[in-house]
């Protein structure tokens, strides 16, 4: 023994494998303790997305009734203090899902060392439904307001209308597809205003679900004063060459747009512009330029010019014979006659330019005799004579008709006594105007050098841009 015990080498061998015997008995103790178990923790991880995937979102739309699950887990704490929540994954695979109404269990993923203890909830209620899609007419609403005084015109929008999807269901609750300008006290026009669209149901509750295209549109929303259109006349200064009428006169345009105040507005009824005949030189056709000013009191006028196309003609006249004359105003109880001329008829020359005198006919001209307010008896009636734009009586003729009432109820027959003086007061044409903006003449005696004819009464259209009646005689 003491051989051994001497020998170094046995020595060493011994040592290790003491150390080797030391070395395994308190690895086995420290494995065999416990202390693992008592190292795991529980926890709580709230509102974790859920993930769609296997939709074919062209053609399906889904709703659910849980965005979010609530896991609680268990591992060690620290894999639960240094792992990120969007580490826990829950899915819902539609992929094998049809159109209609399921339930489906939820899929989930956690990160390594850590255990599923529960998902709340672990299924979801899903509806799929076929995808359709409608176009709308896009509509503005404004919030707040433009400037005082001032006042919201038509928007104009691009593009005009918008495409809504929805579920079948719910595409027929749309109503309206709208957005919103808001304005804060302005005076001029809002343009290329970038506008937010949104659906709407009938009650007026925005449809979140709803995918719109395109999802805004560019707007000008007009700012403006208040405004009123007015009609067009036409006006004259100056005068033609002698043997000269004119014979039509039409403008581009045959109403005006005038911007101002309320007050202002209101008392104007028509804007005349006026036409300088001496620049007019010769027969034939021109275009003049007028330059148009707002009224007094009025901000601003649309369009601030016009054209008008004047043409003047060669002057001429002509004879009418076994024009009817027609009697009106004819008393209750009361009948009524011509007795002269004969034929209750009457012949009139009319003056203008040659080439309208040879369109017209006995058709074109009306010869009435108002007995309004005359008693039993013979009268002499001065003619309202009627007559086509451009055409008026030639010379000094007051052309007049005796007319005999006569009352049942009365032998009284007094001898015929002349009415108004007896002097006839002719009646501009009523004949309405031909064309867009065409205007007014003067008479064409007062333009070129000829005496003037009794100037005619009104026309009961007198207020129509056109009208020879409407024109006095230009000095």
């Amino acid at each position: 023994m003491d051989k051994w015990m001497n020998n170094n080498n046995f020595n060493k061998v011994l040592a290790l494998a003491l150390s080797i015997i030391l070395w395994a008995m308190v690895h086995t103790d420290t494995t065999s303790t416990p202390q693992t178990t008592s190292r795991l923790e529980t926890k709580i991880i709230e509102n974790v997305p859920i993930q769609v995937t296997g939709l074919d979102k062209d053609k399906y739309i889904l709703s659910r009734d849980v965005d979010s699950v609530r896991m609680e887990v268990m591992g060690k704490s620290t894999d639960l203090t240094y792992v990120f929540s969007d580490a826990y994954k829950v899915t819902l695979d539609l992929s094998q899902a049809k159109p209609g109404t399921s339930e489906i269990a939820l899929k989930y993923s956690v990160p390594r060392g850590v255990q599923l203890i529960s998902i709340t909830p672990d299924k979801v209620h899903v509806r799929i439904e076929q995808r359709n899609t409608k176009s709308f007419p896009v509509t503005v609403a404004t919030k707040g307001a433009p400037a005082e005084g001032y006042q919201v015109g038509s928007p104009v929008i691009e593009p005009s209308t918008a495409k809504v999807t929805l579920a079948a269901s719910e595409l027929d609750k749309v109503a309206k597809v709208q957005g919103i300008i808001e304005l804060d006290g302005e005076k001029a026009t809002v343009t290329e205003k970038r506008m937010k669209l949104y659906a709407y149901d009938k009650s007026g509750n925005e449809l979140k679900d709803a995918v719109i295209e395109p999802e805004a549109v560019s707007v000008d929303l007009p700012i403006t004063l208040p405004f009123k259109s007015v009609p067009l006349s036409i006006g004259y200064s100056g005068r033609l060459p002698d043997s000269l009428v004119l014979s039509k006169v039409t403008s581009d345009v045959d109403s005006v747009i005038l911007y101002g105040q309320e007050p202002a507005l209101a008392s104007v009824t028509s804007y005349e512009a006026t036409i300088d005949l001496s620049s007019i030189s010769s027969a034939g056709t021109s275009t003049l330029k007028l330059n148009l000013e707002p009224p007094e009191g009025t901000e601003s006028i649309e369009p601030k010019s016009v054209n008008v196309t004047v043409t003047a003609s060669e002057a001429g006249e002509r004879t009418f014979s076994g024009i009817p004359v027609t009697l009106e105003g004819i008393g209750s109880g009361m009948t009524a006659s011509v007795t002269s001329p004969s034929g209750s008829s009457v012949s009139l020359t009319l003056y203008g330019a040659s080439s309208l005198l040879n369109q017209l006919d006995k058709g074109n001209i009306k010869a009435v005799a108002d007995l309004s307010g005359l008693d039993a008896g013979n009268h002499v009636v001065p003619l309202q004579i009627s007559l086509p734009r451009f055409v008026e009586l030639s010379g000094g003729q007051r052309p007049s008709v005796t007319v005999q009432l006569h009352n049942p109820a009365s032998s009284a027959s007094p001898s015929a006594s002349p009415v108004n003086g007896s002097a006839a007061t002719p009646e501009p044409s009523s004949e309405p105007a031909s064309g867009s903006g065409t205007v007014e003449e003067p008479p064409p005696s007062a333009v070129n050098g000829t005496p003037s004819p009794t100037p005619q009464a009104a026309s009961p259209e007198s207020g129509n841009v056109g009208e020879a009646g409407n024109v006095p005689p230009v000095q």
